[in-house]
């Protein structure tokens, strides 16, 4: 919304930014590395060599008070290099894992330099955890808006209830590439059946009833990329997908991939399925 509306970020937002973009690049490692020794089977190095890569990783950067020197990114690129660090992010599903891990870690040597801007995109990828209320104020076509940002976990659902008085739309955003993941408060629960369970649970509330809902599939990028990657499969973790049609009045882009539309709108129609009164209107955005 502040890209579209609001004429993007400041330089020094974006200079602001570089801290968290770091520290999504140190927690990536940190992860992917841990669970190398965790996972069930274990995941071995592809050169032994790199031992000693992991071991800074996992003593050194792993420091609260740590601040970043160059020995720290050559230790992330070599490892990001090995086969075996590559072959435990492929199992990320298997532990917590930031969904921008590998954009990030894909552009160590860019963000490494120090005069390094983050770009708009590198924002947006940037995951911050969300704990408490963010406004944004912007205006479109002389009419003002005022939105909120709530976090999504379960313990900060308790706080939306002082953004719901006055509001006229809840823009609930789910990420559709959680299908094959797991709440971090709760691993027991998938995230995408999590997200279903709210969204149906806003859409029922009678306190909401006069409140239009939009609908944000976010995140379709990653669902495409594993879904052509056939490691994950949808059907898994969702059995009903197995026998789902896409719809005949589906769109796509040209060249794109049949399975990978077919995922999108089931997704979409699992959250339509959630929709038993028309009390208000849906709109759904897909991004």
């Amino acid at each position: 919304m502040r890209i579209l509306h609001v004429n993007g970020f400041s330089e020094e937002e974006k200079r602001q930014k570089i801290e968290d973009i770091k520290k999504n690049i140190r927690d990536a490692i940190i992860t992917i590395t841990g669970a190398m020794s965790t996972l069930s089977p274990p995941v071995a190095l592809e050169h032994n060599s790199n031992q000693g890569s992991v071991d800074y990783i996992q003593d050194v950067a792993s420091q609260h008070d740590f601040d970043y020197p160059s020995e720290f990114y050559e230790h992330t690129e070599r490892l990001w290099k090995d086969r075996g660090v590559q072959a435990c992010y492929e199992r990320s599903n298997e532990y917590q894992l930031i969904d921008c891990a590998k954009y990030f870690l894909d552009q160590v040597h860019i963000i490494k330099q120090p005069n390094y801007t983050p770009s708009e995109q590198d924002i947006l990828r940037c995951r911050v955890l969300t704990s408490g209320i963010f406004e944004t104020r912007f205006q479109v076509d002389k009419v003002n808006f005022h939105m909120f940002d709530v976090g999504g976990q379960r313990d900060e659902r308790r706080k939306w209830i002082q953004c719901f008085n006055d509001v006229t739309a809840i823009i609930f955003v789910t990420a559709c590439s959680s299908y094959n993941m797991v709440l971090r408060e709760d691993p027991t629960q998938n995230r995408l059946r999590e997200s279903l369970d709210l969204f149906k649970s806003i859409w029922n509330n009678r306190w909401l009833r006069t409140i239009s809902v939009i609908l944000f599939l976010n995140k379709q990028d990653l669902l495409a990329e594993k879904i052509k990657a056939g490691k994950s499969k949808l059907e898994d973790y969702f059995q009903e997908f197995l026998r789902y049609q896409t719809p005949m009045d589906a769109t796509f882009e040209p060249g794109e991939d049949i399975e990978v539309i077919r995922a999108k709108y089931f997704i979409r129609d699992e959250f339509l399925v959630c929709i038993f009164a028309i009390l208000s209107f849906v709109f759904l955005e897909s991004n």
